[in-house]
């Protein structure tokens, strides 16, 4: 399949096995393969990637408990609660955080970074 601004998507990321895999098709030994992703920082921005993914699942959560917290300090105490309204700032930082990392993890894979 040839890659383009389409079809893209259709390719498997995010595993240096595909990329030793790849290299192998042009006879690059994957001992030399590995080495170079290695030294070119490969292996710890893949590595990042997930992290920040799981990191965003990790927000999610968190808001999750803010909202369950709001909804308890609301009931018992009222919108104008120092902690409910503490707990509504909160939220807002927390949702804004996860939504840009959300928008890194989403971005285009048809790139061409220096």
């Amino acid at each position: 399949m040839e890659v383009n601004e389409k079809s893209i998507n259709c390719f498997k990321q995010n595993k240096i096995k595909y990329l030793v895999k790849d290299f192998a098709k042009y006879g690059m030994p994957e001992n030399i393969t590995r080495e170079i992703l290695l030294k070119r920082g490969i292996n710890k921005w893949l590595h990042n990637r997930m992290a920040i993914i799981n990191l965003k699942d990790e927000i999610k959560e968190e808001i999750k408990a803010l909202l369950f917290m709001m909804n308890y300090y609301k009931e018992e105490y009222g919108k104008n609660c120092p902690i409910y309204r503490e707990l509504v700032g909160n939220l807002k930082t927390t949702n804004n955080i996860r939504q840009r990392i959300r928008k890194i993890c989403h971005s285009n894979r048809w790139v061409f970074p220096e």
